[in-house]
């Protein structure tokens, strides 16, 4: 079992990668430039605060490039914001629908972990997410958040590990609940592709 920082380290590696994009995001992407714009930055700035380059940026903000969800954490670590701020929550005065091919699309660092975040990442005081992950594949996640996180595994097979040397193997139709703010990885132990759905409570930074 890897300790926190082994875990840290797994979520958002070093070596990043600029892949280009299956599915832009134009609207995160202006939100972005926005904001980078009223603090006065240039790309410049960004690019050497946060590791990425000002090029890749650049097609981010513009809707010619995707970006990995280790990335965007990054930025908006940086920006000093939260996800839900990035990509906000709408009213619930009617009923909010998000069709299948209109969700975002997150890859993990090394693109093995898809989320696809359900009606949007935070939500009042919920955040969802419908996960795929390769046979193989894992996502670590450190205490950057308090409250509940419920994970209900759809089809496959997950395991999450914890930092304190616990773990639990999960199947097809299996849940978990525990507190976000411990650190973990989940993994696809299985032999196939796992399906997996996540809610979350209120998303908010940690001291960690």
């Amino acid at each position: 079992m890897a300790d926190a920082a082994e875990l840290t380290a797994t979520f958002d590696p070093p070596e990043r990668r600029e892949c280009s994009s299956h599915k832009p995001q134009p609207a995160l992407g202006r939100r972005l430039k926005a904001l980078r714009v009223s603090r006065g930055l240039s790309l410049k700035d960004v690019a050497g605060a946060t590791g990425l380059s000002a090029s890749f940026l650049s097609l981010v903000e513009t809707g010619r490039n995707e970006i990995t969800i280790g990335r965007l954490v990054t930025v908006a670590d940086f920006y000093e914001v939260g996800l839900g701020d990035l990509i906000p929550e709408r009213g619930m005065e009617q009923p909010v629908v998000l069709r299948r091919g209109d969700r975002l699309s997150i890859d993990s660092p090394d693109r093995r972990v898809t989320t696809e975040p359900l009606a949007s990442w935070h939500h009042g005081d919920m955040a969802s997410g419908f996960q795929r992950f390769d046979v193989g594949a894992e996502l670590a996640e450190g205490a950057r958040q308090t409250g509940p996180e419920f994970v209900l595994v759809l089809s496959g097979e997950l395991t999450v590990e914890f930092s304190d040397d616990t773990s639990v193997v999960l199947g097809e139709g299996d849940s978990v609940w525990f507190e976000a703010s411990r650190r973990r990885r989940q993994v696809n132990t299985g032999d196939r592709e796992a399906e997996v759905i996540t809610f979350k409570g209120a998303m908010r930074t940690g001291d960690a």
